[in-house]
């Protein structure tokens, strides 16, 4: 791994119904349910230099629920010295996480919720559009980054974590 950021962290909403639906607003209670050491996974990133490959490490992860969202503590066991911390927090109105606007916000059939951010941002000097997917699930928690160049149809993934539990 060349190098982890915020980036790549930064490194994510939904109703509360009978059935899958779109939400309103996020809570911090909605994500709750991932709290737990016990997540183990890893991190595929697009290299920032070439030959621009996946690169994929093994990487854990443990949560804490806070009054404001989560505490997630990312762990590298070939790379301790790139361990880090993000609080993941949500707007009192629930309608920003990381400070991103939540853009959509699903609980899906399978009881994951799905919350989607999207901002403007910047990746390799150029001018972008950044979409983060968060599926927080009992079992599985997913954080992917989706990059898409300014005046350029095609989004690409910059990284994608998967954890399980």
């Amino acid at each position: 791994m060349k190098l982890i950021t915020a980036a790549f962290i930064a490194p994510a909403i939904l109703t509360l119904s009978a059935h899958a639906g779109e939400a309103e607003g996020l809570s911090p209670s909605d994500l709750a349910l991932v709290a737990g050491a016990d997540w183990t996974g890893s991190l595929t990133y697009l290299n920032y230099q070439p030959p621009f490959e996946d690169v994929t490490i093994p990487a854990n992860l443990e949560v804490e629920a806070t009054d404001t969202g989560l505490k997630l503590a990312y762990i590298y066991p070939d790379e301790p010295h790139a361990n880090t911390t993000v609080t993941l927090k949500v707007s009192a109105d629930g309608q920003m996480m990381m400070g991103e606007p939540i853009v959509s916000n699903t609980l899906l059939e399978s009881g994951t919720r799905e919350v989607k951010t999207a901002f403007p941002c910047e990746d390799m000097g150029k001018a972008a559009k950044c979409e983060m997917t968060y599926a927080f699930g009992e079992s599985e928690l997913q954080v992917t980054k989706m990059v898409t160049y300014k005046d350029e149809a095609d989004a690409f993934r910059r990284n994608a974590y998967t954890f399980t539990r």
